[in-house]
This record gives structure tokens, sequence and C-alpha cells, in this order.
């Protein structure tokens, strides 16, 4: 009867039984093997992966570690920092606690930019502390008194040690932090001691460590005497002793097997960081490891029943589909003999259907792309005409502002050098100074339209600017231009030097009772990436800014903004910087309030331009 019974059913339900049935089977047979072997699988699993992941995490860390070291080291071996820093020593005077400021503060935020676990750094002295300004001090710190007293009592210490984790006592953040302390000498004696003290930050080690962990379990770094670094959400400062009363007796440098912890039994692994023995350790619960296997049993049984569902839908899909697809394709081509030429069949398989269905959309394809030749050829030949008449409306255009380029600049220099004339017959030699000097600033500021000019162009048009302001200016104002003749041909983007000067005299020399002085300097120095780079510097001896201001403008100049209620040129200046070379260069100002002003101006060593500037 059954027999009789599969016989007579449509081949549509006979497909879906039978592959009910098969999947069914398979699915079943399958998961049951496997969860006879996933809880003993998963056991295997996570111990190696475990132990690898301790291995790791210490390599991990001794790697960031080292490196922090290494910054450390090539700090104290920078001779433009260790270099004022001996002579203040020996010497201390307030003309070289300003040159050894900021040096400090260039090398310690390398140190700071360089690596992202740096939280702050700091230099300390018996005579002086510096810092990279980057943070806000806590002015009643104090060296001596613990946790860092210690080190500075005892000059037996070690000259390297890794403190504690610790609330941060240097700044006023309060983070937690992990100071990194390093004794040298300094000065002319070698009893004289510094301190380079590099505060990580504890949540950033967490960060760097927990993405790596998070699959496997817990972990815990203390030092090599017990004091607790950091840990994850699940492990405290608590689980500190009872996890040394099980490391007694461990020579090893790690170890892994199962203990009994909180009541339950629990996979534990130890490695040692290298650089410090800080000790990491990693713990896992069987019992919530095992978790897995009850959820992936459910998981397994209604994986079945989908798939077993799906199964059964697909094949209700394909049967219909075998009748269904050439019912289609006869539509679409009742569609194209009744002229609607967008008619197409798409079928996605390479069957005899899909063959019948890609010659249709041939033929349909061929039949649309005739009809269409003789628009498109019409539409072309509309195009080429209006391209015609925009083109010869844009020469004409051209043609008369180069005649209107050529005009202007020649009438100006004409009437300049009569005026320079007339002055000469007449002895009047400060008109003919300044009608001189005016010439020579249009000139350059014009410059046939280049965007970039030579260096030398630019100290050029400076010193005509410099020139007509000592006539006006000349009781209180004098000024050196000192660039190396070397640096004459190199280009720069023109009439960015000029602003700098002009902010130099309305700001700072005329604000000032008596003479100042300004000074235009430039060097050739190495850009992080190892790019030749100039820097070019205009310092005055004005009224100088205080500390806010200095620091509202540069925060300005980050961002690179044009509105500021100190004035437009110089934003304008440090944005034409960043947009022609590159967000890496731009300007930046120091200033001592009541004494000087400099302002600092970057770009990269170029001969000529191209899109940019070619670089050496």
């Amino acid at each position: 009867m059954v027999k009789k019974w599969l016989r007579d059913i449509s081949f549509q339900k006979k497909m879906s039984l039978i592959f009910t049935v098969v999947c069914a089977f398979s699915t079943s047979v399958g998961g049951i093997l496997y969860y006879q072997f996933a809880q003993r699988e998963i056991v295997t699993n996570y111990k190696a992966n475990a132990e690898s992941l301790a291995v790791q995490l210490c390599y991990t860390l001794d790697a960031r570690l080292q490196a922090v070291n290494r910054r450390a080291f090539a700090a104290l071996t920078d001779t433009s920092f260790i270099q004022p820093l001996n002579d203040y020593m020996s010497a201390p005077d307030p003309k070289k606690e300003v040159i050894l400021s900021g040096e400090a503060m260039y090398c310690l935020r390398d140190i700071s930019l360089a690596e992202p676990l740096v939280h702050s750094t700091l230099v300390y002295t018996d005579k002086g502390i510096w810092s990279d300004f980057t943070r806000y001090r806590n002015w009643d710190f104090d060296f001596e008194k613990p946790a860092f007293g210690e080190i500075y009592q005892d000059s037996d210490a070690p000259a390297i040690q890794w403190l504690p984790t610790m609330q941060d006592e240097i700044f006023k953040d309060g983070d937690a932090v992990i100071p990194y302390v390093r004794r040298f000498s300094v000065g002319s004696g070698t009893s004289d001691y510094a301190y380079l003290i590099i505060q990580l930050d504890q949540q950033a080690l967490l960060d760097e460590l927990a993405d790596d962990s998070n699959m496997v379990g817990e972990f815990l770094i203390t030092d090599s005497s017990g004091n607790y670094i950091v840990s994850t959400a699940g492990v405290n400062a608590a689980d500190l002793e009872k996890l040394e009363e099980m490391n007694r007796g461990q020579e090893a440098s790690g170890y892994g097997g199962d203990l009994i912890y909180h009541g339950e039994e629990y996979l534990m692994y130890k490695g040692v960081v290298s650089i410090n023995d800080w000790q990491i350790y990693i713990l896992k619960s069987k019992a919530e490891l095992l978790d897995s296997v009850g959820r992936l049993r459910m998981l397994i049984i209604w994986l079945s029943v989908v798939m077993i569902a799906i199964c059964l839908l697909i094949v209700l899909f394909l049967s219909r589909q075998m009748t269904s697809s050439l019912q289609r394709l006869a539509l679409q081509m009742n569609r194209m003999r009744n002229g609607e030429l967008e008619a197409r069949y798409y079928y996605p398989y390479k069957d005899e259907i899909g063959s019948l269905a890609k010659s249709f959309n041939y033929m349909a394809d061929q039949v649309e792309q005739s009809m269409k030749k003789q628009e498109e050829y019409i539409a072309v030949l509309k195009e080429e005409r209006d391209f015609v008449e925009q083109a010869q409306k844009q020469k004409r255009k051209a043609e008369l502002q180069a005649l209107q380029a050529q005009i202007n600049p020649h009438f100006l220099y004409n009437t300049l050098n009569t005026i320079t004339w007339l002055a000469s017959e007449q002895g009047m030699n400060e008109v003919r100074i300044l009608s001189n000097a005016l010439g020579k600033f249009f000139r350059i500021g014009l410059s046939r339209g280049a965007e970039v000019i030579p260096v030398k162009d630019e100290l050029e048009h400076v010193k005509s600017y410099l020139t007509i302001q000592e006539i006006r200016y000349a009781e209180v104002m004098e000024y050196t231009l000192d660039v190396p003749e070397e640096l004459w041909p190199c280009t720069i983007l023109k009439l960015v030097l000029q602003p700098l000067v002009e902010n130099s005299i309305c700001h700072g020399i005329k604000e000032k009772n008596g003479k100042g002085r300004i000074v235009l300097r430039a060097r050739e120095e190495q850009s992080p990436d190892g790019s030749p780079q100039i820097l070019f510097t205009v310092e005055d001896t004005g009224v100088g800014m205080s500390r806010d201001k200095v620091e509202s403008i540069n925060r300005a100049l980050e961002i690179g903004t044009t509105e500021h209620s100190d004035g437009y040129g110089i934003f304008n200046v440090n944005e034409r910087i960043k947009l022609y070379y590159g967000e890496g260069y731009g300007l930046h100002y120091e200033s001592c309030e009541g004494e000087w002003t400099r302002a600092t101006l970057t770009i990269p060593k170029c001969m000529q331009e191209k899109d940019k500037c070619t670089e050496y």
C-alpha cells in the first residue's frame, strides 16, 4: 500500500520526500558524532590556545616595553636635549633654562607621540622639572616622597625601575599609570642625577592586551614582587595573594595546569615578561568552558530542524522552477514581438533553459542597438558642436585675461620707475628708496602668476617690505636676514614669510617701549620620516604673548582655521602651506611674555614645482 502511494504522488512531492529523509538522516548522524567529540576537543584546543596566548601576551608586552625603553635611551643620547641639560645643571641661568625647556618639550613629546602606551613624560632634577606641556602639572607633587622617594634617596638602586600601578601623582588628570623611571648623570660631576619618568597608561595597556585574551579567559599581570599592574574585569587585586600562594615552588618561567579557585575547577597558565619579570596569569573556568558544549547540543538539534526545512523549501522551489522558467521565457518573447525592445529574460543557471535565455537576450540586444545607433550619432554631433562653441568662448576669455595681466604689471612697474627717476633727480633719497622697494615688492608678489618662487625671491620680497617699514619705524626697529645661500635655489610658496614679519612689527615691535629687533633665519633638518625639510623662524624682541594666547593660536593653527580673533594673515599662511604641501607642514608659535615671540614655518625642501614639489 505504501509503495502504491509513493508511485501515485506527484513528481514534486516525491522529490520533496526523498530530500527530507536524506537530509534528516545525515544531519542527525553528523550532529551526534560531532557532539561526542566536541567536549574532548574543546578542552584540548583551549589548552593549546591558552598556552600559545600566554607566550603571545608575554612577547607582545615585552616588545612594547622594549620600545618604551629604547625611546628612553634615544632621548638620553640625544645631544640636542642632553647638552642643554648639562649646561643648565652646571651653571643655571634663565637663558639656558629657556633653551632647555624648548628642547625638553620636543624630546619628551617625541616619546609621547611615538608610543601609544605612553601617558605622560617628565624629566626631574633637583634644579628644575620639565615636561612636554601636553598635560597640566600637579604643582604639589614632591618627587622625594613615596613612591618615587625610595628611588631618589637610594643611589645604589637600579638605574631603571618599573613601579606598580598607581594614581597619577605628577599630573592633575588622576589616571591610573605605571611609572617607568630611569636615572642618569648630568652636569659636570657624576654625583648629579636626573630622572626620566615615562608613565604608561594602564587603560591603554589593558586595551592592547584584552583583544587577544577575550576568547580565552581572564588575565592578571603583576610585577616580580607580586604588586598589581593590570587585569581584566573578572580578576582583581584581591586575587593576587591566592595566585602567589599557588605560584610558590614553581621555578620555570612559565607553567600551566588545573587548580581549584573560588570553589571551582580552573585552568591556569602563566608567562613571564623578560624585560622586567612581570608575570601574566591566564584563568578560565572549566564549567564555563564546557557550558558551550551544552549549548552546542541544542544548536545541533535546531540546526537539524532548520536544515530539513531549508532542504524542503529548496526542493519545492526547484521543481517549480523547472516548469515556470519556460513560461516566463515565452512571455518575454511575446513582449519583444509586440515592440517592447527592453524585454529580457535573465536566467541565472547554465542549463538548456539558460542557453535559450542567453540567445534570446543577445538577439534583443542587437535589435535595440541598431534602433538606437542613429540617435547616438545625432547626440554625438550635437555635443561636438556645443564643445566647439564653448572652446571658442574660453579662448576669447583667456586672451582677454592674458592681455589685461600684461598691461597692469607693466603700467605699475613703469609708474614706479618714473617716481624713482624723479626722486633721484630731485635728491629725494627716501622717496627713491621707498618707490624702488615698493616696485620690487609688487614685482615679486605678482611673480608672473607663479604660485611657488625661489627662496631668494621670497627673501627679496621680505627685504623690500622691511626697507619700507624701516624708513617708517627707523627709531624703533632693526632687522637681520640670516638664510644660508645654499637654500636660496629651493622653492617656497610665495608670500608666506612677509605676513609673519608684518605680524612681528604690528603686534611686537610697535607695542614695545624702545627699540626692537626682527631676525629671520632658515635651516635644513630631517623630518620624522627621514625626508629633508626647511624651517624658517621669524623672531622679534617685542612685547611677547601670554601662554594662554600662544596655546590658543597654536590650537587654531593645528585645526586649520582661517578665522581667529588675533588676525587673518598668519592663519591664511598656515592654511595655504597645509593645502599645498600637506598636513605635516605649517606654522607654530612660541613666546615669552614681555621678552620675545618666535614663529616657525616648516616646509619640505623642494627644487622645482610639479603638481606639488619634488623633494630631494
